[in-house]
Parts: C-alpha cells; sequence; structure tokens
C-alpha cells in the first residue's frame, strides 16, 4: 500500500499557508460551485499575488547579493511566500511533502479558497488532482526535479500557464513524451517557468531539486514577467544557438560570437553561414568574428544549410 503521511512537513521556504482574509472564500473542497456574485466580488487570478513588502540585501545572510537564485528569493519574500530569517538554505533538498505544501498554498492564493477546518493539505492536494492517491510512496523522500515539475504544473491553471515557447513533443533531451513527467515538465517549458539547464533544453529529470531552483520557478510561476523564452524543436531538426544574443561594441572593437549545431553529431550540419543585416555598423567573417564599424545597430546571424537560424544583436556606441 502506498504510505502516505498524514501531516505535512514544514511548507517550502518557511511558507505560510494563511490566506488573507479577503481572499478566504470560494469552494473549500476543490468541488464546490461558487455564487457569480461572490465570484465577481473577489480578485483572483494571478493578481492575488500581489507585492506586499520590499526585499533587501541581507534579509537572508546566505543569499548574496547578485546571485543567480536572488530574483527568485526577493520574489517570493516580497509576495509573502517566504519569510525572513538568518538563513535561506539554498542549497537544502526539498522533499516531495514540501512541494505538495507549496503547490496547495499557490492553488489556493490563486483561487481565493480557502483550507476547511479538518481537511489536511494532503486532502485538499487529492481534492484539487494537484497529486493522485496512488503517485508516490513517501512524501518525506527528497523530490527529484521530475516530480516537483509534475506537482507544480498542477497548482496553476492553464489560463496562468499560457503557452509563450514553441516546445515540440519530444523535443527536450532528457525528456521523451513516455516520461512519467512529461505532461507537466511540457507545459512549464511551454509557459516559460522552465527552460532547461543548456543550450539544448536539458531538464535533469531525476537530480534532487534544491530551494534556490525552487525559488526561481516558484517566481515565475506566480509573476509571469519573469518567465523566459525558448524555443525547441525535435531532435531530428538541426538547430544553431548562439552563446550570446547581444554585443556592445565601440567602432574598431572586435569580439567573436560562437554557434554550435544541434544535432552535434551530425558533420554535415555544422557548417554554419554569417551575415549582417547592416554591413555599415558592423561585419562579421566566416568565424563569426564580428568587427564594430559606426554607431548603430545590426543583427548577425547565423544559420545553418537545413534553414535554421540563430541572431545576435550588436550595438555599436560611439564612447567618445
Amino acid at each position: 500500500m502506498k504510505k502516505i503521511v498524514s501531516t505535512f512537513l514544514a511548507s517550502l521556504l518557511c511558507l505560510s499557508l494563511a490566506v488573507p482574509a479577503a481572499l478566504a472564500y470560494g469552494p473549500v473542497d476543490g468541488r464546490t460551485a461558487v455564487s457569480s456574485n461572490l465570484w465577481t466580488s473577489m480578485a483572483l487570478g494571478l493578481n492575488n499575488f500581489r507585492r506586499t513588502r520590499d526585499y533587501y540585501p541581507g534579509v537572508f545572510q546566505d543569499v548574496p547579493s547578485g546571485v543567480w537564485y536572488e530574483s527568485g528569493v526577493r520574489t517570493l519574500y516580497e509576495r509573502g511566500l517566504t519569510e525572513g530569517g538568518r538563513r535561506f538554505g539554498p542549497q537544502s533538498r526539498v522533499t516531495l511533502g514540501e512541494t505538495v505544501s507549496l503547490a496547495v498554498s499557490l492553488h489556493r492564493i490563486y483561487n481565493g479558497w480557502a483550507i476547511p477546518e479538518g481537511m489536511s493539505g494532503l486532502q485538499y492536494a487529492l481534492n484539487t488532482g494537484i497529486v493522485t492517491a496512488d503517485q508516490y510512496d513517501d512524501y518525506a523522500a527528497p523530490a527529484t526535479r521530475r516530480s516537483f515539475a509534475a506537482i507544480m504544473a498542477k497548482a496553476l491553471p492553464s489560463e496562468a500557464l499560457r503557452g509563450i515557447n514553441i516546445v515540440m513533443d519530444g523535443a527536450i533531451p532528457d525528456v521523451p513524451m513516455s516520461d512519467p513527467g512529461a505532461q507537466g515538465i511540457y507545459r512549464l517549458y511551454r509557459a516559460g517557468v522552465l527552460v532547461g539547464g543548456d543550450t539544448w533544453g536539458t531538464f535533469r529529470p531525476d537530480s534532487l531539486i534544491t530551494r534556490d531552483t525552487a525559488s526561481v520557478i516558484v517566481s515565475r510561476m506566480v509573476e509571469p514577467a519573469l518567465r523566459k523564452g525558448t524555443s525547441l524543436m525535435n531532435q531530428e531538426s538541426y538547430q544553431v544557438y548562439l552563446d550570446r544574443s547581444t554585443l556592445l561594441l565601440s567602432p574598431g572593437q572586435t569580439d567573436r560570437l560562437t554557434a554550435v549545431v544541434y544535432p552535434v553529431n551530425n558533420v554535415q550540419a555544422q557548417a554554419v553561414a554569417w551575415t549582417s543585416s547592416e554591413t555599415r555598423t558592423a561585419v562579421v567573417d566566416q568565424y563569426g568574428t564580428v568587427t564594430a564599424l559606426r554607431p548603430g545597430t545590426a543583427l548577425i546571424i547565423a544559420s545553418t544549410p537545413s534553414g535554421t537560424m540563430a541572431t545576435c544583436t550588436v550595438r555599436v556606441v560611439d564612447w567618445y
């Protein structure tokens, strides 16, 4: 029999499950209908994740200013999804129970619902479909990136996770469509919540998730402005990627762009043609070396024989 703990561990990131009084309305079991009058009187949706306070360096002693995950921590703190303290624990592992607890909180806040007295967070998650009764053996176990994405993808409805990216089925290199977490992972990729850890969009689904990564993912869920653009085609399609998307140069300066073509083992596809959209501003040679000529903006284009391309915007500024 599947093991389900009766009580959740402390919520992820010291998350409080309390909902503001103004939101403590509506269905309490995930199924009860809401009257139209009440529905129209409530502010629902992503607007419920309001910024209620300012973040400042030192809220957490172990979150250095400028670190890659600081924006995620800042977003959660400003919206009251985590409390300040001496330590954030960025490298601490996240358990399945903490993941479900966080997903429940996002679901409740978005919908303006309250958990009825006597109902556990787990029962709420089961009632609303965030998890199923036989999905996990032990909620005290560490969450993998796969299980975290699968659970969090159920925390918000489709209108809150609208697709902004073209990510074809099977395009994530290490997440085939047969993967048990594929549906949630692809949903978050298409919404710009996930983009992968490298040029190819590799996800590493079996790796354990830590709080730094979790904070970035959740921040993108509650704040669409933080979501990222990406485009992943099927592995059979050639794709070219550049190491940078922008360059800032002054007249006479040079810099070299690096192009990588996927799949990397196809020799024929490795041929890259370089062109500049504005040769009076900047030119590029056959090796990707860009030379700035005069102030302006030029688009450097790297294209493959299959017709795929990547671009880098070059701004040439006269500093003198």
